[in-house]
């Protein structure tokens, strides 16, 4: 086995091993990052590193990447890792030395904590490292939350048809990522937003927020992501075929349109939806005034949305497809001595666009 931390050279093979296994649901998607992967991760953060394993022969075999994150934990900010894209070649049969490899990708950052996001219950991370043994990094579960994908043409009733929305001009900006900081910073694993720029490819452009007597009462952004990552549909099963197959009809009275087989989900994503006090009309009244924002632009929009937040008791009243992921700690046991974080599972906030 022979490690090196991946350069532009070895996008091709970071994207093949990206690529070779899919969400298996009735839709079957692909979550990527064309054409080059490893710049995409440094498109996240300068600070972004890809750890290339490749056998003797010089054949990638497995790769791993972490993206830096400044992310509050217990109300304090918190240097802290989030591990992306660890995938194996799967007709690779022979051991891997995963502890040198963390060892390796520990070396070149020092942090608070790892954390990583899986889908389903098949994660090689989650089979490699579920049981607690000595001198080994393992696994702590965080916890759960859903990622909603809903058409801008769905009906959302507004609760607060009062209020003023705005989209975020002049000195609106810098207030309304000022209000969602000092909201999200409450809840654990909310990434810092002092300022847009402690988020690459975010902009002052992009936000809109809910006024109630010239005051902000909840804010939020709608981003398109797609020079960055990218959903493909691979295939469509069960009943999501039925529905494609009606979506001439079903797209009208706002079910997801769903695309041909092997092309790119056209969506966007709204993120940092935060309100005074999580208060769910407030946020179910800013979501439907931001999905009529990008009826012309796209076919489907991505929230998430804790299963312990009140957020999440907003989002799943309103028609649309679920997908469900699990946050878990990694703790660098016998690599180094930083404790586990206690992080607050029940009290999590955390942006599906950043993972």
């Amino acid at each position: 086995m022979v490690f090196s931390f991946g350069t532009s050279k070895d996008a091709p093979d970071v994207l093949r091993l990206l690529e070779d296994e899919s969400y298996q649901g009735d839709l079957r998607i692909i979550f990527t990052r064309r054409d080059d992967p490893i710049a995409s991760y440094k498109a996240e953060n300068d600070g972004s590193i890809t750890g290339m394993i490749r056998d003797n022969e010089g054949r990638a075999i497995a790769t791993m990447s972490a993206i830096p994150r400044q992310m509050y934990i217990g109300g304090e900010l918190k240097k802290t890792a989030y591990l992306s894209g660890l995938k194996k070649d799967l007709s690779y049969k022979k051991m891997i030395n995963w502890r040198d490899v963390f060892a390796k990708m520990d070396a070149a950052g020092k942090y608070d904590a790892y954390f990583c996001c899986f889908v389903g219950d098949n994660d090689l991370i989650i089979r490699m490292l579920g049981k607690k043994r000595a001198r080994l990094p393992y696994t702590i579960p965080v916890s759960s939350f859903d990622a909603f994908i809903y058409s801008p043409h769905v009906r959302i009733k507004d609760p607060h048809p009062e209020l003023e929305f705005i989209k975020a001009e002049a000195d609106d900006k810098d207030a309304a990522v000022k209000f969602i900081n000092e909201q999200g910073k409450r809840h654990d694993l909310f990434h810092k937003l002092d300022s847009v720029d402690d988020v690459k490819g975010l902009d002052k452009a992009d936000f809109y927020c809910l006024k109630k007597d010239g005051k902000i009462v909840a804010a939020g952004a709608l981003w398109d992501r797609k020079e960055v990552k990218q959903y493909y549909l691979k295939e469509c099963h069960g009943k999501m075929k039925l529905v494609r197959f009606l979506n001439p009809v079903l797209s009208l009275i706002g079910y997801i349109k769903i695309p041909p087989d092997n092309t790119r989900v056209n969506f966007a994503y709204i993120s940092f939806l935060e309100a005074e006090n999580d208060d769910p009309g407030l946020i179910t009244s800013l979501l439907s005034r931001i999905k009529e924002e990008a009826k012309s632009s796209y076919d489907a929009l991505f929230i998430s949305a804790a299963h312990s937040s009140k957020k999440h008791g907003a989002l799943k009243k309103i028609r649309g497809i679920r997908i469900t992921h699990h946050i878990v700690q990694i703790v660098m046991n016998g690599i180094n001595d930083v404790p586990p974080a206690d992080i607050d599972g029940e009290n999590m906030d955390i942006e599906c666009a950043l993972l």
